[in-house]
């Protein structure tokens, strides 16, 4: 599988990355990876990516139904820097549809940013991705 990297933006400047990061256990402590919340997070934007770049709608609702156990507090803290409206909306549906308790009470995170629009995009394929507001 050939790698990509993604250079979308997706929190202020001046959001706790390093917080966020992790080495894996038992593993070399140098490389680090996302904790499972900002994971979502990275999931959620590469929904919808041009090509084979991104992850389709269905498999990250898959994926998130997997997250049960995400800590609604740190989930919470990363939501309130995150500027992507489409990020934000995305995780919002994401957490409806798993039924986890994480998955309530994100619409504030939604509408401090969304302004009560919609987003929307078509792909190569034609196909459209909407997402309410």
């Amino acid at each position: 599988m050939p790698f990509s990297f993604q250079t979308t933006q997706l929190f202020r400047n001046d959001a706790p990355i390093a917080a966020w990061l992790r080495p894996l256990p038992n593993k070399n402590n140098e490389i680090l990876v996302s904790i499972p919340e900002l994971a979502l997070l990275e999931l959620a934007s590469s929904i919808g990516k041009a090509g084979d770049k991104g992850q389709t709608l269905e498999e990250a609702t898959h994926l998130a139904e997997l997250m049960r156990n995400l800590r609604v507090d740190v989930l919470t803290s990363i939501l309130g820097y995150c500027i992507r409206v489409k990020v934000l909306k995305l995780v919002r549906d994401l957490g409806r549809t798993s039924g986890h308790a994480w998955g309530n009470n994100l619409q504030a995170y939604v509408e401090a940013r969304s302004l009560g629009k919609r987003w929307s995009r078509s792909g190569k394929d034609g196909r459209r991705l909407t997402l309410k507001p």
